[in-house]
This record gives structure tokens, C-alpha cells and sequence, in this order.
């Protein structure tokens, strides 16, 4: 007999959350092998995951894409719907803990440990055998557990198996760690909506007689006049000029809206670039060994000008 395994609304969330934050991690990094690890660990946490429940025999199969897994029922000792008391003081030892349900190893105060294969909390049936103790989550509990006994009747004296553990000072503390770790949880997510949707426009500037200061929210620079080779500062259209277009972020921040930081661009040099949404920017070249700058302004020629201007007086 087969029996389906929906998710409940925690594990809907997570799944969501993390999918989210994988998105954003992805565009964020700019990164084909940083996307492929996060997306790579997405899938798995998928395939690894219970798809549903066969009744055969005196065994319980847990479908998965990766490979079923086998469940002897032969000695018997309970099965029954999982209450409260059962996931009081849990602690999960090694296992997925809500992205695509939850499946492992687990520790509870009254179960010690177990495995889970489970979707579904709100519906979760306890199976006691000699060799361990599994929780599954069927949709229908009542059909799943009648199949249960159908196939593997309870052996006598099977319910007293399981003895509650006193609970240990640390049960009273995973309240505490949950909340914790809910407020971890809500600040990654805002830090990566954070990096996914920053947007601050145009790199703001002050341009004086002696300098230029790039005030920039991560990678500020102060360029001096005596540094930059005035006569070389020029419009680069990266649209035209393909050897200033960059090929890989090294040290920066970049989405879709802003870049800065430093950057490797096609002709193998690594420059500091501040761009928002333009294609034309200010090529600023240092006199000697230094490194290159890309500002994109509102008015590259006036800029162009204005800078010269300033710069090459005696």
C-alpha cells in the first residue's frame, strides 16, 4: 500500500527562504562555481528528501529520487501517532532540519535517538522496532497505520520499550537556541535582500585641487592629483572599448544595480571600479605602477574637463 507525504508549513517556509537566499547568494557573487555549489546542495537536500511510504511486507519502504530505503518491521514493538512529548528537547544530530522536510538522525527527550523521514510534523507516526526507533509522516496516519499492524502485528509487551527520559537542563535551553536561531535565520535573509537590492545611483564624489574621494559604502578611495596621469584620463564606452570591460569580480561587491571594488577586466589588468548602470566611465591611470580607476559620473565630458582643469595647473 502506498501513502503520499505532503510538507508542512515550516518546511514550505524554510524551502522558500532558502531557495531565496540561494538566489541572492547567486547574484551577489557573480560566481558560476559559488551558483553551481548552492544550487548542487538544493538538489540533493531534494533527492534525499521522502517522496512517500510503501507498505510491503513486514517492511516500510521511504521512497526517495536518490534511492528508497528499507524499514524491517519484524519485532514490532509500536506504532502509533507521534504526540507533542515525542519532539520535546529534539536535537538533530545529522540530518536536514526543514529544506524539503526533515530527515536523519535525530535525538528527543522521550525517543532518544531516531531516524526521520518526515514531511510533516503535524503528522508524524512513531514506528518502534528492535533495532531503532523511525518517524515517518503519511498523509493518511489512520490508513498507514492499520497497514502497519496489518502486515506486522505489535509484539506483547511492546509499548513499554520506550521509558521517558528525565529531562536535562539543556532541554530547558533549545527554546532559547530555536529563538537564536530564528534571528540568525531572519538576518541572513535581510543581509542578502540587502545585497541583492542595493542601489545607491551614481558613485558620489568630492573633487578638489589636490584629490579625488570616491565615497563609496564598502570600497572608498582617495585618488591624489600627484598619482594621476592627467594627460591619459579618458571616456571608456565598454560598449566600444572591450578591453575595459570587466571578466571577474576579485575583491568588490557587484549585482545587478552597482559594482565597486576591484575588478579584472579583459585587456588582464585589475582596476577599482565604481559603476551604477552606465556603459561610460572615466578611465582615471596612475602615473607608474598603480592601479587604474572607472568612476561612471552623470556628465563624463565635464568631468573630463573640470578634472584636467583642476589638476594641471602649475
Amino acid at each position: 500500500m502506498s501513502f503520499s507525504a505532503s510538507y508542512d508549513t515550516t518546511t514550505r517556509i524554510v524551502t522558500a527562504l532558502v531557495f531565496v537566499a540561494a538566489i541572492g547568494g547567486a547574484v551577489a557573487a557573480h560566481s558560476v562555481p559559488i551558483t553551481f555549489l548552492l544550487f548542487l546542495a538544493i538538489c540533493l537536500s531534494y533527492v534525499y528528501s521522502p517522496q512517500g511510504y510503501v507498505c510491503e511486507g513486514q517492511s516500510i519502504i521511504a521512497r526517495r529520487l536518490v534511492g528508497n530505503v528499507t524499514i524491517s518491521l519484524e519485532g514490532l514493538r509500536e506504532a502509533r501517532a507521534a504526540t507533542k512529548e515525542d519532539f520535546r528537547g529534539c536535537a538533530r544530530l545529522w540530518g536536514n532540519g526543514g529544506l524539503f522536510g526533515y530527515y536523519g538522525l535525530f535525538r528527543t527527550t522521550r525517543l532518544g535517538k531516531c531516524t526521520w523521514y518526515v514531511t510533516n510534523r503535524r503528522k508524524a507516526v512513531v514506528v518502534v522496532t528492535p533495532s531503532k526507533t523511525v518517524l515517518f509522516s503519511p498523509d493518511d496516519v489512520a490508513g498507514f497505520l492499520e497497514a502497519i499492524r496489518a502486515f506486522a502485528p505489535i509484539s506483547p509487551g511492546g509499548a513499554a520499550a520506550l521509558a521517558p527520559e528525565t529531562p536535562s537542563p539543556a532541554d530547558k535551553l533549545r527554546p532559547i537556541g530555536m529563538i537564536v536561531g530564528a534571528v540568525v535565520g531572519v538576518a541572513v535573509l535581510a543581509f542578502v535582500l540587502f545585497a541583492v537590492l542595493y542601489s545607491p545611483g551614481l558613485p558620489k564624489y568630492t573633487l578638489s585641487f589636490e584629490s579625488l574621494a570616491i565615497h563609496d559604502l564598502f570600497y572608498p578611495v582617495t585618488l591624489s592629483a600627484a598619482s594621476t596621469d592627467v594627460d591619459r584620463i579618458r571616456i571608456v564606452d565598454l560598449g566600444v572599448d572591450a578591453d575595459w570591460r570587466p571578466t571577474m569580480r576579485t575583491n568588490g561587491f557587484a549585482n545587478g544595480h552597482y559594482r565597486s571594488g576591484w575588478f579584472r577586466v579583459v585587456n588582464g589588468e585589475t582596476v577599482r571600479m565604481y559603476r551604477a548602470d552606465g556603459t561610460r566611465l572615466i578611465l582615471l591611470p596612475p602615473k607608474g605602477t598603480g592601479t587604474s580607476v572607472l568612476l561612471e559620473v552623470d556628465d563624463p565630458e565635464r568631468f573630463v574637463r573640470e578634472v584636467r582643469a583642476l589638476w594641471s595647473r602649475p
